[in-house]
């Protein structure tokens, strides 16, 4: 848990003079300045919608911050980045942030952005059936990624053992997509919505992941608790902006102005943007995003790691935040 204020202390604050400044759409912080912040991001998806929004509509400063978000390419390279303090707070993939706090790393996730797998698993327009996927080869973007996992947990729920099948490293869904339409491949999963290039190639969901019932903590939001133990009103106030961030796009009366955001960071076809707007939305995105507790261990378990899966999270500052309602005092400002 975080070494900053108490629960209680925390509430306190919020419940009084913390909260007039709120419903003014100010924060204490903001009256001494704003205070700079690096924000790595790993991805470059609908994963990254309370991001872009809290950016763009003015949140981040609303709370005191002026955060300059760092797009870095994969997982390794944003830990790296987190680990030397470049940047202290990340948009990144549950597995990674396990990965890195398992080998001593002062990691912890402190949110849930997608807490189910968002892939759709797509096949070879000649796979009919899953016996014949067995012995066949599949791309994920690499070993040990949410990718991975997502494989082989189709593999095993469609009654194929994932060790009967080769995985290539491919990298990312374009690639992946390019190795199934060459015949290199039988298998893989896209993500759910952005998956609609595939679909109008002739190519069908063979399974869809996240209509199951297995909880998985795909992406999230991690500090570097070394820094957050000396900065714990920064980590507030920065997930005080990505609920705000998240309350707005949860609300329907903004969705089109949401799509437009959204549409200048991530410019795919317009119309595949909308269903898969919709379809995160609907099924993936919460006002208070919370890591799932059953989410860490599914990776655990996966991995055979004994250690407890509340070692690896802190749900505090999002709780903290739900406990007083801030998202509906955040939405009238």
């Amino acid at each position: 848990m975080r070494a900053s204020l108490s629960r209680r202390q925390f509430l306190t604050i919020s419940a009084g003079s913390g909260l007039a400044g709120l419903v003014e759409g100010r924060s204490p912080v903001l009256a001494q300045g704003l205070t700079p912040l690096n924000a790595g991001m790993s991805f470059t998806n609908l994963d990254a919608a309370s991001a872009w929004v809290a950016k763009d509509k003015g949140l981040f400063e609303r709370y005191g911050l002026n955060v300059t978000i760092i797009n870095i390419q994969g997982g390794a390279k944003t830990v790296a980045a987190m680990a030397g303090g470049d940047v202290p707070v990340a948009f990144i993939a549950a597995a990674d942030i396990i990965n890195a706090r398992s080998k001593g790393l002062p990691l912890q996730m402190v949110g849930g952005l997608i807490n189910k797998f968002p892939y759709d698993f797509v096949v070879a327009k000649n796979i009919s059936s899953p016996a014949q996927l067995r012995g066949g080869k599949g791309a994920i973007s690499g070993f040990g990624g949410s990718s991975d996992f997502a494989t082989r947990y189709a593999l095993a729920t469609l009654g194929v053992d994932p060790s009967g099948v080769t995985l290539l490293q491919t990298g990312d869904e374009t690639s992946r997509l390019a190795a199934l339409q060459t015949g290199q491949i039988q298998f893989t999963v896209l993500t759910a919505g952005l998956d609609l290039v595939a679909f109008d190639m002739g190519y069908k969901p063979f399974l869809r992941l996240y209509t199951l019932d297995q909880p998985y903590q795909h992406t999230g939001i991690a500090i570097n608790t070394a820094w957050a133990k000396a900065h714990p009103g920064v980590v507030d106030a920065f997930m005080k902006a990505i609920v705000s961030a998240s309350a707005y796009i949860k609300n329907p009366l903004n969705i089109a102005a949401a799509l437009a955001l959204i549409h200048t960071h991530l410019p795919i076809d317009e119309n595949h943007l909308k269903v898969a707007f919709q379809l995160y939305r609907d099924r993936f995105y919460s006002v208070y995003p919370m890591v799932t507790g059953p989410g860490i261990e599914f990776i655990l378990r996966a991995r055979k790691m004994d250690q407890p899966a509340t070692d690896f999270y802190d749900n505090g500052y999002v709780q903290a935040l739900q406990s007083v309602h801030f998202a509906e005092t955040a939405g009238k400002t």
